[in-house]
């Protein structure tokens, strides 16, 4: 991915959009609009980029769903230590990407799986 999107990719789209029905067309749209000149493959590739950091981040909001069945996420000690852990290893991998929006898709899947 080219180091300009990079820059932006946080604008591209809202942690929340990947829970909507539609969110592929959403970030498709917020890509082309932002990047009017990006070629098909650059549009896939920051799709696909997009896509696995999504299902990264959830792999990591399954086991905070799962373990504390609270729909948010909870505020003890020891849950914010496991948290501030997850959220590290979103951003190992993921390094663009704000600790809002990793935060925000830990938070959303909370609340989906347990309200």
């Amino acid at each position: 991915m080219n180091s300009t999107i990079s820059e932006h990719i946080n604008e591209l789209f809202d942690s929340y959009d990947f829970f909507a029905g539609k969110y592929k067309e959403k970030i498709r749209s917020s890509i082309t609009k932002k990047f009017p000149d990006l070629s098909e493959k650059e549009i896939k590739e920051v799709e696909d980029y997009l896509d696995s950091f999504y299902e990264y981040c959830v792999k990591y909001a399954d086991l905070l769903a799962e373990k504390y069945k609270m729909p948010f996420l909870p505020k003890g000690e020891e849950a914010q230590k496991e948290i501030s852990e997850y959220v590290s290893e979103c951003q190992k991998q993921y390094p663009e990407i704000d600790t809002k929006h990793i935060v925000d898709i830990f938070s959303t899947v909370c609340w989906l799986s347990n309200r």
